[in-house]
């Protein structure tokens, strides 16, 4: 005889957006990057002239994250050796470190929609 139990459902994922500054201006390409402690969940969201929207499909559970920001910078120059398919700009990564490999940034998601803006300094 089988037992009828009541699983709990899983909250709603989490949906995150905002803006992204450096230096008082926003960053025009990017990547935003939020990882559990656990590395059990992930997700990504691209950044255009400044905002970035994680669609809840992302699957995000609600909880803390590391967040690290890439930053794709124009820097004025042109590669004379880009392929075909690839950016004729040179493109270099503009924001320090400590907001992207040793990202001190970090983000408390609950469940539906968040707002998290980033106002990064030099």
């Amino acid at each position: 005889m089988g037992l009828a139990g009541c699983a709990e459902e899983p909250p709603p994922p989490a949906e995150a957006e905002g803006v992204v500054t450096y230096d008082g201006k926003a960053i025009d390409t990017g990547i935003v990057s939020f990882t559990a402690p656990d590395g059990t969940s992930t997700g990504g969201a691209a950044v255009t002239d400044g905002k970035y929207h994680l669609d809840p499909e992302a699957g995000l559970r609600p909880g803390k994250y590391r967040v690290a920001i890439r930053w794709a910078k124009k820097i004025g120059e042109k590669n004379p050796n880009a392929g075909y398919g690839q950016s004729p700009d040179v493109i270099v990564q503009g924001l320090p470190e400590k907001y992207n490999t040793e990202s001190v940034l970090t983000a408390d998601l609950q469940s539906g929609p968040n707002t998290v803006d980033f106002k990064l300094e030099k």
